[in-house]
């Protein structure tokens, strides 16, 4: 088994043993070839840039059955298991004496690899080769005893004591274990990589942003935020661009979705002011990331001018997230339930984007009309198209934040101390609306005069 870099910078190809190849599929274009192949042939890097989840052999449940079959019955390892889906630029299958040898090239640019069956990966990688780096850096022992709780009764149970007999199962597992292995070639259109991980992972959940990042949504806002002052490759890293994926230790996530979310609050296209209100982006908010992945035409180029500014929207956002309970320290901010009802706090509080230290959390349901309302402000270049604040936000925010935060509080009263409905009538957001119009009414009465 062996890798190595052919002609194209970006194509790296790997050879390794197969017992088992037949062409499934030519249709001039895409070929698709089915491999039986033993667990130890596997390559151990193959690439998951493709796959819309990133592995996690100690979260996923359906890997504890895994290392169950692996550990007391591998033979039948391919039997139980759906294998592994791969997209490639190339596949050459050959006979090399008794033996058959595949090549495969994976182009890393456009994302190739590992499409579905990421955890049969990681999983395989983990019991044959003891390669923890999808295992939480866990050893398969530790993870025996710790995760998978094998207790007395368990078929493991004595493998969590005994290192010598569990050597001896992971040696069997290496002899006896097969695992089916597609791969369709070639695929270089993120549309279609999109299309394929759709297809083939609706045996198990995938986030709609895990499928949006593999067909390239979200390239601009990855662009925005990296070359945005005091945002760069450090707040990238943070965003949670796909299901399961690790940020740097000690930092605060910040799942892509929020984002999508701030855009869409901000959208004047899809929620004109004083036409219709935003508060269907927290009504449908599962829809609304959805709906950005969908768009087209004039509505995806709306997106990309709103994209422009996100990182004003974040700082906004993170501002006022941070004030709204310093106008009332006595409001239940973070949940509508009184402070002595909430559990002891354990480590200091910060605001979920640029993770500042706060006083309290903020129900998204109470921050998000109040941002929302500052979509007013927004204006576009009639030539370019792009948009800009034509006033300072946070400086208008300091000035009706007082008013803002009362409209807040008496809609939640008047709700019967519900916070979700706070976020779901239009009562607040149009109140909201409201008062950032007046004032803006008021400065332009000003100028005028």
């Amino acid at each position: 088994m062996s890798a190595h870099i052919i002609a194209a910078p970006s194509l790296k190809t790997y050879r390794f043993r197969t017992t088992r190849a037949f062409k499934a599929l030519d249709d001039g274009t895409h070929r698709k070839w089915v491999l039986v192949v033993a667990a130890r042939d596997l390559p151990r890097d193959l690439p998951l840039d493709a796959n819309a989840r990133v592995p996690n052999v100690i979260k996923n449940p359906t890997c504890k059955e895994m290392r169950e079959t692996l550990l007391t019955r591998p033979e039948l390892f391919q039997i139980f298991n759906g294998g592994m889906i791969c997209t490639a630029t190339t596949v050459d299958v050959r006979q090399e004496g008794n033996e058959q040898w595949v090549e495969a090239g994976f182009d890393q640019e456009q994302l190739q690899g590992i499409v579905n069956g990421g955890h049969t990966y990681g999983c395989l990688l983990h019991v044959i080769h003891d390669h923890s780096v999808y295992a939480e850096s866990l050893s398969l022992q530790a993870v025996l005893a710790k995760k998978d709780k094998a207790g007395e009764h368990s078929e493991l149970a004595a493998l969590v004591e005994d290192e010598e007999k569990l050597a001896e199962r992971i040696a069997r597992a290496r002899e006896r274990a097969l695992v089916q292995l597609e791969l369709v070639a070639p695929v270089s259109d993120s549309d279609l990589l999109a299309q394929i991980a759709r297809a083939r992972n609706l045996s198990q959940s995938v986030d709609q942003t895990a499928l949006q990042n593999l067909a390239g949504k979200y390239e601009e806002m990855t662009k925005v935020l990296r070359e945005a002052p005091a945002f760069g490759q450090a707040f990238v890293e943070r965003v949670v661009w796909k299901t399961n994926q690790e940020v740097p230790e000690d930092s605060v996530e910040v799942p892509v979705k929020t984002l999508i979310h701030l855009l869409a609050l901000m959208n004047t296209r899809l929620y004109r002011p004083g036409a219709k209100v935003a508060n269907e982006v927290y009504v449908r908010s599962g829809v609304v990331i959805r709906e950005f992945g969908e768009a087209e035409g004039e509505d995806s180029t709306f997106y990309d001018y709103l994209t422009e500014l996100l990182p004003e929207f974040i700082r906004l956002y993170d501002h006022i997230y941070l004030t709204l309970p310093e106008t009332d320290p006595s409001f239940p901010w973070a949940d509508g339930k009184p402070a002595t009802d909430r559990k002891r706090r354990r480590k200091p509080l910060t605001t979920p984007l640029l993770a500042r230290t706060c006083s309290s959390k903020v129900s998204g349901a109470f921050v998000w009309p109040v941002f929302s309302a500052f979509r007013l402000l927004l204006e576009e270049d009639q030539e370019s198209g792009a948009l800009r604040f034509k006033t300072d936000p946070i400086e208008l925010f300091e000035q009706k934040k007082a008013e803002l935060s009362s409209t807040i509080r008496t809609t939640f009263e008047n709700q019967g101390r519900v916070v979700q409905q706070v976020g779901k009538t239009t009562d607040a957001w149009i109140r909201l609306e409201g008062q950032i119009q007046m004032e803006l009414m008021i400065r332009d009465r000003i100028l005028a005069s």
